[in-house]
């Protein structure tokens, strides 16, 4: 059942039963440390709900040292604490009415009695957890066994006062909660989802309706498009004009429904990326414009066949609601349809992007248009923690789009959240707010800051959670990084940390040392040395990325041997924050992240710091200092990076054979050139052979508005150690937005990736040729037939140049340091 507009007031009277005796406005479960209440449990209890009173007992005997005593019946000479519906319960009058299914009561029927029940079991479970927080002021303010505040209270007290409260958005879901701590916390904290809306419909109609129904899958181009069985997951969309394909859908989802009678609610998710049907009858449907994202509008097709479908289905199971993807094609309302009632659309969108005033106006117009089309709406948000090199804090924006979104037809509500909680108070106060958004958020955080630590250590936290607000929701509109089109921010790229600056980052160590000096109880202690601990991942990051000026003019020898240094210091910071995110982090309640810094390589930033010692190869070509420093960290073990590049730089210093040909691009004609291939993703830009600018010879390659793509070559695969060189130049007038990169990578005989191999992605500098270097590992690469180099430009503007030289690959000699040279 969904929840009224807004949490209902805690106060509001939830029983018909007999009143308390008035001379008593309270009910003593614990006096001074003895226990004078017990706990009666529904008989045949669900597991969740057992561990949910588990919980309760355990934490009420932390804060107090009574026991109280847990059955199924109710023992004599004691008050009695009713969880669900106990003998003593249904015996009662208790109103439910119109109360959603995660709401509760807790109510004190007479002097004797508390009950706490919901219309379900999750209902019930949250009403545990709402008393041990009203009551016994519990905080669940961490995952893991530290970051639960349990106050002392000698004695525990549950006035008459009833409570009866139901949650504003009826479905909260994060996605990547990977370790059982993460889970057990939201869970506390109430997070619950309720309804399945995620791509499906792949499944609806799987590849075996190719054979079966052909005429459900799209005209492309004009011909019936059949998706190949391994990608049917992704890149088309049925024909949802096809004769039969309501009611086969409708048939499929009711027997799914049959078979499964616990679930609320049934996805019709489209498939992921693109590739609708192009028939005419399709096309009728379509109003003929483009949405805000600048794709084909086509809302319109898809909820009337939705629309069609859950007719059919709701004849069967009317309770069921049907949750789906509101993005790309279908991410604006339909402008002629009215969406159904029972379905419920997750508009995608980083909200966190709303910091911009106009695109917050943008977003606020969607909403409204939405909230006109359909009755309930859902918000699908990306609030990612661990993709995140530092701290991503702005929990006043998100309180206001929260509020924003349910004055606005709201009601459901997921993340990608795969959090690093490290974060602090963000998912913390999400949580809270996504139950009752009217909560003050300032309140919030002073909560939790000042239970985490104590009164004298909040103050540091506050500074240090108020400095990364200060970045996200202000200093980052300033950012190159910082993108104000499509639905979410770059959260692959790291080129935020261009824009932190080293000295606020040693700031922040300051707040978080004197918030460990100044906490008081071994508790509070812990939690602020885990918060410290958590910061040794950002600020490697900060020390480690390749910032702008990591590719500096080195005016001097004595500048180039300074550049060194900085780059070893880089370096070792690189290897401390794979170590901590890789190795040390992995298991711990707290600090595990929801995804593993792999996810995407460049933030997994495997080579920042040794890449950047590519600043001084010109020094190496004309000073014997240089050289001889590089000389000696070639020789060194450690670090095994540096000494990798080292190698490969005095390699590449020396004349001598590339695996490559044509490595200066010289032979070729027009746009061509010989023995190298070109690719462009989706046709996207332009690849051009030049005289017009040149490093090495008179020729180099330019790149004009590549979304993604660039030269490459393959050669035949040999095990061992490569390393790809280049140059790069980007002109002075030229605002370059996107970045460049340099792949090596093994190949199987039908030209498929293997494993391995490196990517290694930088913003070329303007105005002069940048050197830059890509290691690879590829000596343990099995069923390798070739090894392919390129270098790629990416997601670069239309007015963005980029050119390339003296592109050469090398094997190195496999020395002690190659293992980890990439």
């Amino acid at each position: 059942m969904l929840p009224r507009c807004h949490a209902i007031n805690a106060l509001a009277a939830i029983v018909v039963m007999a009143a308390p005796a008035a001379a008593q406005d309270s009910l003593e479960i614990v006096h001074d440390g003895e226990a004078r209440a017990a706990i009666v449990v529904q008989p045949g209890a669900p597991e969740q709900l057992l561990e949910a009173v588990e919980e309760m007992r355990s934490l009420i005997e932390r804060a107090s040292g009574a026991s109280l005593e847990v059955g199924d019946a109710p023992p004599e000479g004691v008050a009695t604490i009713h969880v669900g519906r106990t003998a003593a319960v249904q015996a009662l009058t208790i109103d439910l009415a119109d109360l959603d299914g995660d709401g509760f009561v807790i109510g004190v029927p007479d002097e004797d009695t508390i009950v706490i029940l919901g219309p379900t079991d999750w209902g019930t479970e949250f009403g545990i957890y709402e008393f041990l927080e009203r009551y016994v002021g519990v905080r669940w303010l961490m995952p893991g066994p530290d970051g639960t505040y349990v106050p002392d209270r000698a004695t525990i007290e549950v006035p008459h006062d009833p409570v009866r409260q139901e949650p504003a958005f009826f479905s909260r879901k994060y996605f990547g909660l990977k370790h059982e701590a993460h889970r057990l916390w939201a869970r506390r904290n109430r997070l619950h989802s309720r309804v399945e809306f995620h791509h499906q419909l792949y499944k609806l109609f799987p590849h075996s309706d190719v054979e079966e129904h052909p005429e459900f899958f799209p005209i492309r181009d004009g011909e019936r498009y059949f998706p190949p069985r391994e990608t049917h997951h992704t890149g088309w969309q049925p024909c949802f004009t096809a004769l039969g394909i309501v009611e086969t859908a409708a048939e499929r989802i009711t027997e799914y429904l049959n078979e499964h009678p616990e679930a609320e609610s049934y996805s019709l998710g489209v498939t992921d990326s693109s590739g609708h049907c192009e028939c005419e009858r399709c096309r009728a449907l379509d109003p003929g414009r483009e949405n805000v994202l600048g794709r084909e509008h086509l809302s319109d097709r898809y909820f009337t066949w939705a629309n069609a479908v859950v007719e059919r289905v709701l004849e069967v199971h009317p309770d069921t609601f049907f949750g789906c993807l509101a993005y790309s094609e279908i991410f604006e309302p339909p402008d002629r349809v009215q969406v159904h009632p029972r379905i419920i659309p997750y508009v995608t969108y980083d909200r966190m992007k709303w910091i911009h005033p106009e695109i917050r106006q943008e977003g606020h117009d969607l909403t409204r248009s939405w909230a006109e089309a359909s009755p309930r709406v859902g918000w699908y948000d990306y609030i990612y923690g661990s993709i995140y090199c530092v701290p991503r804090v702005y929990v006043h924006e998100m309180a206001e789009y929260y509020r924003f979104g349910h004055d606005h037809g709201v009601r459901a509500l997921t993340a990608e959240a795969y959090p690093n909680f490290g974060e602090g108070p963000k998912l913390y106060v999400s949580l809270k707010l996504q139950w009752d958004p009217t909560q003050d958020v300032d309140a919030l955080l002073q909560e939790w800051y000042t239970l985490a630590v104590g009164e004298d250590a909040a103050p540091y936290l506050e500074r240090y959670y108020d400095h990364w607000e200060d970045f996200w929701t202000r200093r980052i509109l300033e950012s190159d990084w910082f993108r104000e089109r499509g639905q979410y921010l770059p959260f692959y790229s790291p080129a935020y940390l261009q824009d932190v600056a080293p000295e606020g980052v040693a700031q922040c160590r300051e707040w978080l040392e004197a918030a460990v000096q100044a906490t008081e109880t071994a508790d509070q202690r812990a939690r602020a040395q885990v918060l410290l601990r958590a910061f040794e991942y950002y600020e490697a990051s900060v020390i480690a990325y390749p910032r702008e000026g990591a590719a500096p003019r080195l005016a001097s020898e004595a500048e180039a041997l300074e550049h060194i240094d900085r780059s070893l210091r880089r370096t070792q910071m690189a290897q401390k924050r794979l170590r901590l995110a890789l190795e040390e982090f992995p298991g711990h309640p707290f600090l595990h992240f929801g995804t593993s810094i792999d996810r995407y390589e460049a933030v997994a930033g495997r080579d920042w710091g040794a890449t950047t010692l590519w600043a001084v190869f010109d020094w190496v070509l004309r000073s014997d200092a240089v050289r001889e420093r590089i000389e000696a960290l070639a020789a060194a073990a450690e670090p095994a990076p540096v000494a990798a590049h080292a190698e490969a730089m005095l390699l590449a210093a020396e004349p001598g054979d590339s695996l490559l040909l044509n490595t200066s691009f010289e032979d070729g004609e027009g746009p061509r050139a010989e023995g190298w291939s070109y690719w462009l993703q989706d046709g996207v830009g332009a690849l051009t052979r030049t005289d017009e600018l040149a490093f090495a010879g008179k020729h180099s390659l330019r790149c004009d508005g590549v979304q993604y793509g660039g030269p490459h070559q393959s050669v035949a695969f040999e095990a061992g150690h490569y390393a790809l060189v280049c140059r790069l130049f980007v002109p002075e007038n030229v605002e370059l937005e996107g970045h460049c990169i340099l792949s090596v990578r093994a190949l199987d005989a039908d030209g498929h990736n293997l494993p391995g191999g490196a990517t290694v992605q930088l913003t070329p500098v303007r105005g002069r040729w940048q050197a830059a270097a890509a290691l690879a590992d590829l000596r343990d690469v099995a069923n390798a037939a070739s090894v392919r180099a390129g270098v790629w430009a990416r997601e670069c503007a239309p007015d963005d140049r980029v050119y390339i030289d003296d592109v050469a690959l090398m094997r190195l000699p496999d020395g002690e340091h190659a293992e980890e040279g990439d």
